[in-house]
C-alpha cells in the first residue's frame, strides 16, 4: 500500500514561507471583504439566506496574526455547539456500557448490502444495512439511544452535567496556518460575532485561553438539535 507524504505543518515553515502565505492571504481577505468583512475569509458560505440562526452554531475561516506572517485557521462554534457535543458524549458513553461494541472490529462492508439485477445477475450498486434494533438499549438503534438519552441528560441538567467554558485553544499541527479552536457564548455566528471573537483573541496577545466561569445554564439549549430543528420546522410550516 502507498504510504502518504506527510506534509509539513505551516508552524515548521521557513519565516519568508510563512510571510508569502500570509501576504497571500491578507489579499485575498481584501478581495473578498464584502463578502465576509475586513478581517477574515473563508471556504463556505456565511448567513446563507433563509437559514434559520439554529443552524449557525459554527464556522471556519482564517484570519491574519499580528505579527505579520501568522495564519491562523479557525474553527468557531457557539456554546450551544459545545454543549451538544458535550452532552452527545455522555450519551456514547451511557450507550457503550449498555451495550458494549468492539470497534475495532467495525468494517464498512458489514453496513452495504449489494443489489443485482434480477435478469443479469449483475451488481448494480450497494445500499446501506438497516441499523440493529438493540435489546440492551431498550429495543432502540443506537442513534435512537443517543438521541433519546442526549434529551434526557439535557432536559434533566441544572448546570452540573457538561459545563461549557469559552475558550481559545492553539494547535500548531495543521498544514495552512495554526489551528485555533475556539468556543464563544453567543446564540449564534455571523459576520459581527466573528469580528468581535477575533479582537477578543488578539486582545488576549493571540494565546490559550479558557474562562475560569462556565457559561450561565439558562443560555444553554433546553433540547437536542434534532429536536429543536424539529420544533423550528413546525413553526416555518405551520403543521
Amino acid at each position: 500500500m502507498p504510504r502518504h507524504k506527510k506534509f509539513l505543518p505551516f508552524s515548521k515553515l521557513s519565516r519568508h514561507k510563512q510571510r508569502d502565505l500570509y501576504v497571500r492571504l491578507r489579499a485575498k481577505i481584501k478581495n473578498t471583504a464584502s463578502q465576509y468583512g475586513q478581517n477574515f475569509t473563508s471556504c463556505l458560505l456565511l448567513n446563507e439566506p433563509d437559514r434559520p440562526a439554529l443552524f449557525n452554531q459554527w464556522f471556519d475561516f482564517y484570519f491574519l496574526g499580528l505579527d505579520g506572517v501568522t495564519i491562523w485557521n479557525a474553527a468557531l462554534c457557539t456554546a450551544n455547539q459545545a454543549y451538544w457535543d458535550a452532552i452527545r458524549d455522555l450519551a456514547f458513553t451511557e450507550a457503550d456500557r449498555l451495550c458494549p461494541k468492539n470497534h475495532d472490529d467495525f468494517n464498512i462492508k458489514d453496513w452495504l448490502i449489494p443489489v443485482y439485477d434480477k435478469i443479469t445477475g449483475k451488481k448494480l450498486h450497494y445500499v446501506m444495512r438497516e441499523p440493529e434494533i438493540k435489546a440492551e438499549l431498550g429495543n432502540q438503534t443506537f442513534h435512537q439511544f443517543v438521541e433519546e438519552y442526549s434529551s434526557k441528560l439535557i432536559r434533566a441538567d441544572i448546570g452540573e452535567t457538561a459545563p461549557v467554558f469559552e475558550s481559545f485553544s492553539i494547535d500548531k499541527g495543521y498544514q495552512y496556518g495554526i489551528g485555533l479552536h475556539a468556543v464563544i457564548d453567543v446564540p449564534y455566528i455571523n459576520a459581527e460575532v466573528i469580528e468581535t471573537m477575533i479582537e477578543k483573541f488578539r486582545s488576549l496577545g493571540e494565546q490559550n485561553w479558557t474562562s475560569s466561569i462556565p457559561v450561565e445554564r439558562s443560555k444553554l439549549p433546553n433540547d437536542t438539535f434534532s429536536e429543536l430543528a424539529k420544533k423550528l420546522n413546525i413553526a416555518f410550516t405551520g403543521e
